[in-house]
């Protein structure tokens, strides 16, 4: 049997296309005998949607191809074709597109603006969006090549007295899980983490509740309050 825990992982990576070839069409083939479960899938996408719908359109300059193709050089003489290869996720094409976009425009990521590319803004190497078990979206992290991370709130967090919010990552198995800082209260801040390997694609983060202070272990002791995947923007 399925632990909820890890059917509720599956969820999440099935949603943001992260599960691909036997794996994607055994959970498919789930969805489709268990209504629970495909009420689950459902409700995490109408999440998703309720984020694209927060970042407002942004206007695109008409010379910005040329732009970039100048920047590049000529191994960027057309726009790239899409990979139709590939397995498109639960939200479909055009619909996974938009979300990518609110959430990339949202945080501001990277866009352009004004007439001129100006100066690139500091882009992250992975973004992870954090979910509860109610698998509804809390909070989004950025991981940043200098061991920093910026969150982002998507709902109130607030840690009761005598206890902390603390982030964690888990770099690889053998490292195991990996303080990345505390906080009392979701706002959008930057914590400096320990030094660690660059993040990657599928890393995992999560925000525990722990004692004042800190976990007293190195290593989470308290319940899971959200946790996600991190994906690499695409910039």
């Amino acid at each position: 049997m399925t632990a909820p825990s890890d059917t509720n992982d599956m969820i999440a990576q099935y949603v943001l296309g992260l599960l691909e070839g036997e794996e994607r069409a055994q959970f498919e083939a789930r969805i489709a005998d268990e209504p629970e479960l495909a009420r689950k899938v459902a409700a995490l996408e109408e999440n998703f949607y309720a984020l694209d719908a927060t970042a407002a359109p942004e206007s695109v300059p008409d010379d910005l191809w040329s732009k970039i193709q100048s920047s590049l050089g000529p191994a960027a003489s057309a726009p790239r074709a899409a990979n139709t290869n590939r397995a498109p996720s639960s939200l479909g094409i055009p619909r996974w597109a938009g979300m990518a976009a609110a959430i990339v425009l949202s945080l501001g990521i990277g866009y352009f603006g004004g007439q001129s590319l100006g100066p690139a803004p500091r882009a992250p190497l992975v973004v992870a969006v954090l979910v509860g078990d109610d698998m509804e979206p809390g909070a989004i992290i950025e991981a940043f090549a200098d061991d920093s991370i910026r969150i982002v709130p998507l709902e109130a967090l607030v840690a009761p007295d005598d206890s902390i919010l603390e982030v964690w990552t888990l770099p690889d198995p053998e490292t195991g899980p990996v303080s990345l800082g505390t906080f009392r209260e979701a706002r959008d801040l930057v914590l400096g983490g320990p030094n660690l390997p660059a993040p990657k694609p599928d890393q995992l983060y999560e925000i525990t509740l722990e004692p004042a202070g800190g976990s007293p272990t190195g290593r989470p002791t308290g319940p899971i309050l959200l946790k996600g995947f991190a994906r690499a923007p695409v910039i």
